[in-house]
């Protein structure tokens, strides 16, 4: 169970990302976040609705790339991720940022926490 758990997190972290490239996040959000799910960001703590409506009208990225990965498993059924992560979109914005997130099993795998702290050096995409 231990490395299936770490994948199939891992997996579902991917997911969110390339969802970002096609425009499908909010769909993705929407079938991954647990109902009490919450994101935080720079002033600003958003919650699952929060989250899905932010995603309306945001133009897809066109690249990412998740580097620095470390993984904890806190048990059986709770995995914590965190990573950097550079994503950018189709007029050279970028977006750079340390990524943790906490999935937990509940009859499948859910998003429940993610904390987005963006590099202060990079001008470029914000979340909202």
């Amino acid at each position: 169970m231990r490395v299936r758990a770490v994948d199939e997190a891992w997996g579902l972290e991917e997911g969110f990302w390339s969802a970002g490239t096609s425009g499908g996040v909010q769909d993705f959000y929407a079938k991954v976040l647990a109902a009490d799910a919450f994101v935080v960001v720079p002033g600003r703590v958003l919650l699952r609705d929060d989250l899905l409506r932010q995603w309306d009208d945001r133009a897809p990225w066109t690249d990412y790339a998740l580097t620095e990965r470390r993984t904890v498993l806190v048990n059986g059924e709770t995995v914590l991720l965190s990573y950097c992560v550079r994503a950018r979109d189709a007029e050279g914005n970028e977006y750079r940022a340390r990524v943790s997130s906490v999935y937990t099993w509940v009859a499948r795998w859910v998003l429940a926490f993610r904390q987005h702290t963006p590099d202060p050096d990079v001008v470029g995409m914000k979340l909202r």
